[in-house]
């Protein structure tokens, strides 16, 4: 593509957040970032930490000049025979100025140690804290996490103060009430929360530009947990920001967190329960020389070159020589994940976004979009003594990409093994002939050099207040996306679960109008439910479902952040028949 155009890309983001809901003041503050007219300025915090490694440094620095002031001193002085400059006082001069070089470079080096002292394996894989209750207050706070083992802590914007927030973990079909108090600075604005893979109401959705929470306010969100009328299938899901315009950045600066629902069917399966129930939140960040993680906007998507597991890089897990069911979020905003583990062993994927798998699956690769969530079974039976990586095999090892090691399974507990993995899990639902078609295609918007400036639906960028789909309740439809833009997409559709029904290759026909090509084959891992669907460029995907329990808008949109920042969303309203 053609050289990236950072004004055009800041003034079409300008225009979306000033029609878009924003007061006035928020607008400008979040846009300060993105205008090519305004010189940053450094942070309480970053001049703070300057000044804390100048002290530190001359802590170091400053025995070192005294001494040397002091031998020079004690120099011999040669009696002048005119007037010149003694040779004791240069030397002093020179000791003086080779002390101050001394500090300022170390106080750069030691600023730069600070970001590159992550020693892979060092620290322990933090496991979140799980909220239970059927009543969960959540604040949303500025907060230090320690996230770099050395170094300053790193300011991110948070729920409960930990990044990622808590792990909320509820049984389908009994209501919870989760409230958010929104304690964020004023360069944050107003907050929505999407509860994302819930079969939740409108209201309950988290709206990217209705039902906003004010700071200082706090707004509960009531999830029924129900589907089809019955109890939400066992679940991984996940909860974040939702804020039209700036998601990416809400949650590229700690707003995110899982979700997990259980039912009485997957309860009863002999899978690995308790201690042995792992959640893994992976999301990539960039971090600057004082552990800062400031964020830059970029419309094909924004990459991090570290990657954090449950909020710490590259940690390491202590486990038994027995079973693990691990669940996996990809919460990045923009990076793909591959994920195999180091000594080419398989995992065993028994479910996905929507739930279980009709059976399991082995796989020694495992594509993990952003928003995507998978559920394997890590068999380390046999492997007493050993160490395991689980790696990512998709980012190229080069400078500004993270490491392809995200963590370590240290193999060190003698356990005796008390789970297995059933032959079936649960079967796949059956949706009735779809009534209607819709078709949605995916393009770019782009300038004279080729690179994109917006990402459109059916050749439209988002509005709050335009319909795209209205299909009635209780009704079922085959809705087809097609993606002719330079780039691949992760789409996100709200509300129901759906099936994947066909995958194909995209053609253009004469006038240019994209067509379905050649089949590509749908895999047997896309063979549950599932609500985000990965679209490479050139390709297409079919998807049905029956639109169930719910009148009202919902959206569907790239989970690429940046490119449903920049309008590559759509809304659908279900309406009564």
């Amino acid at each position: 593509m053609g050289t990236f155009d950072a004004d055009a890309v800041a003034q079409a983001h300008h225009k979306m957040m000033n029609t878009t809901g924003h007061s006035a003041e928020a607008s400008a503050a979040m846009n300060a970032p993105f205008d090519p007219n305004e010189k940053a300025s450094l942070g309480a915090d970053t001049v703070a930490y300057a000044v804390q490694d100048a002290f530190i440094v001359l802590l170091v620095g400053a025995p070192i000049a005294f001494l040397g002031l002091f031998l020079a001193s004690r120099a011999p002085v040669p009696v002048p025979r005119r007037r010149i400059r003694p040779v004791g006082a240069r030397s002093r001069w020179a000791a003086a100025g080779s002390a101050l070089l001394l500090i300022t470079v170390g106080n750069f080096v030691l600023s730069s140690a600070a970001r590159a002292a992550v020693v892979p394996y060092s620290v322990p894989l933090r496991i979140p804290p799980v909220l239970q209750g059927a009543e969960v207050t959540l604040q949303m706070r500025e907060a230090d996490v320690q996230i770099m083992p050395t170094g300053p802590p790193t300011r991110m914007w948070t729920y409960n103060g930990i990044y990622p927030g808590p792990t909320i973990r509820r049984p389908s079909g009994q209501t919870s009430r989760i409230s958010f108090r929104n304690d964020l600075p004023v360069t944050f604005d107003r907050a929505t929360i999407h509860h994302h893979g819930s079969h939740s109401r409108p209201s309950e959705d988290g709206q990217p530009n209705d039902f906003l929470i004010p700071r200082g306010s706090v707004r509960t969100y009531t999830y029924e947990h129900l589907e089809r009328g019955e109890p939400e299938w066992a679940v991984t899901q996940w909860y974040h920001d939702h804020r039209m315009d700036v998601t990416g950045r809400n949650v590229w600066n700690g707003l995110a967190g899982m979700f997990i629902l259980d039912d009485a069917f997957d309860s009863a399966l002999p899978l690995p329960k308790g201690e042995f129930d792992v959640p893994l939140v992976i999301a990539d960040k960039t971090f600057d020389a004082n552990n800062q993680i400031p964020y830059t906007f970029s419309i094909v998507g924004t990459l991090g070159d570290t990657w954090l597991v449950n909020g710490r890089p590259q940690p390491y897990f202590d486990v038994g020589d027995r079973k693990y069911r691990v669940r996996i979020l990809n919460a990045a905003n923009r990076r793909p994940l591959v994920l195999a583990l180091s000594n080419g062993a398989p995992m065993t994927q028994i479910g996905t976004d929507a739930g279980l798998l009709p059976a399991p699956i082995q796989r020694t690769s495992i594509i993990l979009q952003p928003a995507e969530r998978v559920e394997v079974v890590l068999d380390f039976a046999g492997l007493l003594g050993q160490n395991v990586v689980l790696m990512d095999t998709n980012t190229p090892a080069t400078p500004g990409n993270p490491p392809k090691e995200l963590m370590q399974f240290r193999v060190n507990r003698d356990l005796t093994e008390t789970s297995s993995v059933p032959a079936t899990l649960r079967p796949a639902p059956t949706f009735p002939t779809p009534t209607k078609d819709r078709q949605f295609v995916l393009r770019a918007v782009t300038n004279a050099a080729g690179t994109p400036t917006q990402w459109t639906i059916n050749n439209q960028a988002f509005d709050p207040n335009r319909i795209d789909a209205d299909p009635v309740l209780n009704s079922t439809e085959r809705w087809t996306f097609m993606n002719v833009s330079p780039q691949p997409h992760s789409i996100h559709l709200h509300d129901v679960d759906w099936q994947l029904v066909s995958r194909f290759q995209v053609v253009l026909d004469a006038s240019g109008n994209p067509t379905q090509g050649a089949a590509i084959p749908v895999q047997p891992y896309e063979s549950a439910l599932k609500e985000t669907f990965f679209i490479p460029a050139n390709t297409g995907f079919s998807v049905l479902t029956t639109f169930t329990d719910h009148l009202g808008p919902y959206m569907l949109h790239c989970h690429m952040l940046e490119h449903e920042d920049m309008a590559m969303m759509a809304r659908f309203v279900v309406k009564a028949s």
